[in-house]
């Protein structure tokens, strides 16, 4: 019952990232690392139920927030290097960063409505 609970409140929280913009990708991937350390794409797969070219854009898009940093793992041979990701903050400075972006949000829609409000009356 608990594991329940944990699913629908990690729903909840990716759905309100949603509504604020963020892709589904993004937000699934972002929520993940909050309740994991180091983590590899495959993980972010597995946990998410994401395809690989979503978690790569997921992440991607972490990285250039600069929430998410990566460290590249050494294995043997020749092809694609394979990372970790995992948070380059703590999770109260990225739940700080999200309330300014809506913040700012607000102010500019005051301003659009103040526009609209001295064309119109």
């Amino acid at each position: 019952m608990e594991k329940d609970m944990t699913v629908e409140k990690e729903q909840k929280a990716v759905n309100v990232l949603q509504c604020l913009d963020f892709s589904r990708m993004e937000a699934q991937t972002l929520i993940f690392l909050f309740k994991t350390e180091k983590v590899t794409a495959r993980d972010i797969e597995r946990g998410t139920n994401l395809r690989q070219p979503e978690v790569s854009h997921g992440t991607s898009a972490l990285v250039n927030r600069k929430w998410v940093k990566t460290s590249e793992i050494q294995t043997k041979g020749k092809g694609r290097p394979h990372y970790k990701y995992y948070l380059a903050r703590p999770k109260k400075e990225i739940i700080d960063d999200i309330l300014e972006k809506i913040r700012k949000k607000i102010e500019q829609e005051q301003q659009n409505l103040t526009i609209i409000r001295e064309l119109v009356l």
